[in-house]
Formats: C-alpha cells, sequence, structure tokens
C-alpha cells in the first residue's frame, strides 16, 4: 500500500482516493467493460446496505462517493466534511471489502450500459475518441474500450465481477491518497482503517500497456453516419510513455504545436482558415505507451482539406520541431500554466497518486515545469525526430461517407476504410 497525504486547513473537508492498479487494460479480451462493471456494481451498496440505504447515508453526512474505471486503475473517490470523516471512512472500507454486488443491481447495470454506448453513438465527438482508440494501434491495450461493446457486454457476469473486484482489491495493490482537513497521522491511521479488512493476497501481474508500433503507412477509417454536416476528425499514431526521457520535450512540443490559442495548428486550422472552432494535439498520460492525437471538427466539404493540411503541419514539425520563437512562448506557457493545476492539497494529491499508478518516481509531475524551463528549441526537435511519424498517422473520421470519402481519399492520408457507426 502506497499512502500520500496533502494536509489544508482552508476548509473544513476532505478528499479521499483509493486507486486500485488494474483497470481497463486488463480487461480480459472479449470481456471488455468488465472492470467498470465490477467498479459500478462494488459501489451500489455495500456492509450490509442495498444501494437506497448507502445513498441515504451519504445524503445524511452530506457527502459523496463515486468509482470512476480509467485504462490503468480503479478509483474510488470521496469527499466529507471533516466531522463526518469517520462515517465516510466506513462507508469507503465496506465498498473495498464487503460490497453486496447484488443481483438485482447487476441486472440493472447489464440495462443501463447499453443505453451510455447509445449515447456515445449519438454524440459524434464521443463517437470518434472510441473509434480512434481502437483504430490507433490494433492489439494495444489501451485500443480496447473500458465501456464495453455489444458483444463483451452480454458476457459480463456477476461471479466474474464479484471475482475481479476481490482479486485486485488487496493492500498492496492501492494507491491511497488524503488531503484537506487533516495531519499526517490521522490521515494514516485512515489508510490503515481502509484496507484493514482486506485479504493480503499476491498482487495481479499488471496487463502488458507497451505495445508496438503498427506497420508503417497512413490510413483512414470512415466511420459512416447519416445526415452529417460536420466530421469530426482525430489524427496520430503511438507515442511514448509518459514519463519517458523525452516527455517534457514532447510536452514543450504539444503546447507549441497544438495546446494554445497561438499554437501552429489552432494558428492554421482556426485563425488562417476558418475551418473549425478548435484544434489540438496532445500526447496521452497512462502507464504504458499511449497515442500523440490530434484532433479537430470541421464542416464536411472541407474536412479532407484539413486532414491535408494537417498531415502537411505534423510532417514539417516533425523534421524540424518548433521554432524559436514556438518554443519560447509554449516554454513560457507551460512555466506559468502548470502551477495552477497544482495549486491546492487535493490536486497535489491527486497528481501523486496517479504518478503512483503510472510507476513514475515521487513528485514527477509536480516538477515537470521545472524540467521544461531548463529546455530549448534543439531538445524539441531531437524528440520529434524521435517519437513523430507522418508516415504512419491514423486518421479517424466521423461523417457521411457519401459526402466526405472521395475528399478524403485524395487528403493523402492513405486507403480508406468505411465503417458503420454503431458497429462497434
Amino acid at each position: 500500500m502506497t499512502v500520500f497525504v496533502e494536509s489544508s486547513a482552508d476548509a473544513p473537508l476532505v478528499w479521499i482516493e483509493v486507486a486500485i492498479r488494474g483497470g481497463a487494460a486488463a480487461d480480459p479480451f472479449g470481456l471488455e467493460g468488465l472492470h467498470r462493471h465490477a467498479g459500478l456494481l462494488a459501489r451500489r451498496g455495500a456492509g450490509g446496505r442495498d444501494r437506497a440505504a448507502f445513498d441515504e447515508t451519504l445524503d445524511r453526512l452530506g457527502a459523496a462517493i463515486d468509482v470512476g474505471v480509467g485504462r490503468d486503475s480503479t478509483t474510488l473517490s470521496a469527499v466529507t466534511l471533516t466531522r463526518n470523516l469517520d462515517e465516510v471512512v466506513g462507508l469507503c472500507a465496506d465498498v473495498l471489502a464487503a460490497p453486496a454486488f447484488a443481483v438485482v443491481e447487476h441486472e440493472r447495470l447489464r440495462r443501463e450500459t447499453p443505453q451510455v454506448l447509445d449515447e456515445i453513438r449519438d454524440d459524434d465527438a464521443s463517437l470518434v475518441s472510441r473509434w480512434f482508440d481502437r483504430e490507433c494501434a490494433p492489439g494495444h491495450a489501451y485500443a480496447r474500450t473500458s465501456l464495453g461493446t455489444d458483444a463483451s457486454l452480454p458476457r459480463l457476469e456477476l461471479e466474474l465481477a464479484r471475482a475481479t473486484w476481490q482479486r485486485e482489491v488487496v493492500p498492496d495493490n492501492l494507491v491511497i491518497g488524503v488531503a484537506g482537513d487533516i495531519d499526517e497521522a490521522r490521515a494514516r491511521a485512515i489508510a490503515e482503517r481502509l484496507t484493514d479488512r482486506l485479504t493480503s493476497r499476491a498482487v495481479p501481474a499488471p496487463p502488458d500497456v507497451e505495445g508496438v508500433d503498427p506497420a508503417p503507412g497512413r490510413r483512414v477509417v470512415l466511420v459512416d453516419k447519416p445526415e452529417r454536416t460536420q466530421a469530426q476528425l482525430r489524427l496520430g499514431h503511438l507515442g511514448p510513455r509518459f514519463g519517458d526521457e523525452d516527455t517534457a520535450a514532447l510536452v514543450l512540443l504539444e503546447t507549441g504545436f497544438g495546446g494554445m490559442f497561438s499554437s501552429r495548428l489552432m494558428q492554421e486550422i482556426r485563425v488562417r482558415r476558418g475551418w473549425s472552432y478548435g484544434a489540438g494535439c496532445m500526447l496521452r498520460r497512462s502507464r504504458g505507451r499511449h497515442w500523440l492525437e490530434m484532433w479537430m471538427a470541421t464542416a464536411i466539404d472541407v474536412a479532407g482539406d484539413a486532414v491535408k493540411t494537417t498531415l502537411d503541419l505534423f510532417a514539417d514539425v516533425a523534421a524540424k520541431g518548433l521554432d524559436a520563437d514556438e518554443t519560447a512562448l509554449a516554454r513560457a506557457y507551460v512555466v506559468g500554466s502548470m502551477p495552477f493545476h497544482q495549486a491546492t492539497a487535493r490536486q497535489r494529491m491527486q497528481i501523486a497518486v496517479r504518478d503512483a499508478v503510472y510507476g513514475l518516481p515521487a513528485g514527477y509531475t509536480i516538477s515537470l515545469p521545472g524540467r521544461v524551463a531548463e529546455l530549448g528549441q534543439a531538445d524539441v526537435a531531437v524528440a520529434a525526430a524521435r517519437w513523430l511519424k507522418p508516415a504512419s498517422v491514423v486518421t479517424v473520421a466521423v461523417a457521411t461517407a457519401a459526402t466526405a470519402q472521395t475528399a478524403l481519399a485524395a487528403a493523402g492520408a492513405g486507403p480508406v476504410d468505411v465503417l458503420e457507426y454503431d458497429a462497434y
């Protein structure tokens, strides 16, 4: 068990996070959505209380307990007034050690999750992200959906969910963070209380999240959705791990190329051409190698031009890096803005928990602005040459094929594969 404490007397509030290493990347193949199903079920009644009684107790205390599932962990989060801390810690401990896993909630969740999938299919921005995750690096652990698929959801059995929770919720597999109106000694006592009913057993082997680069070559996945006037676009490829030796330089690159209003991608796509309200670029943060991704949303009639221009801009930054002015501005922006994300005890605790889940040294993200401040144009150019692969960009577009296919095929983005929007 790893514990992080960030004390602050600014308000009579305490935040708790318990990250359970594993997450959606550890879902067995064909059982996508299992960790989400197990985590949400564990929250729906625990410690002898059914879901209604559990929620009523939280309402009486004015507290909140939630479970979220990411690629690398399942996280139990709570916030409470200091005076109710002991009772809320007891409820959190019940979720960890004695979840009900009630049949009625299992069946209800099995009915609800397909509705969530339908909502994603209705929202083009969510839909393009879902498809891009699948297509960017097929076979990678992060290419699999945390929500599930039409095929996997009916296979999520109650006992399988219960076994997954029991196998992974063991003391040595947890990262616990406590922040707010609390001192170090009490926070560590809380961590002990959260784990004292858990069985000590071997920690499950983590999933392989390194992956390998797909075969070279550009390609386009056109997710065909009828009657679209806009195209949601995602472009990118498998990048390095957050925490790699080039991370600080790539933070500069993503900021200068697509992380500010004055960045190159935003200026060329929005300001000069008016094709999209916004355009951006980011290296995804995770425990293993993840996507280097660009995004925008354009009118369908300019989608092909936008893809071609973006690929040209990406090829140029891969070959040359940022210019001196872009580097200086990006560096000033990162150094000046990142402290805002570390300003509160809760933020610092969450960052520390995340770093531990990612296998990073303590203080890694907190110290990142200092490392960025030491870098220059040449450092960015070296990282760009090493990691940017403009000849292997995958483009995913949610659009109407009859309107967009010809222009996308002429964009120099590779062969176009047309798939029905609800096929995944």
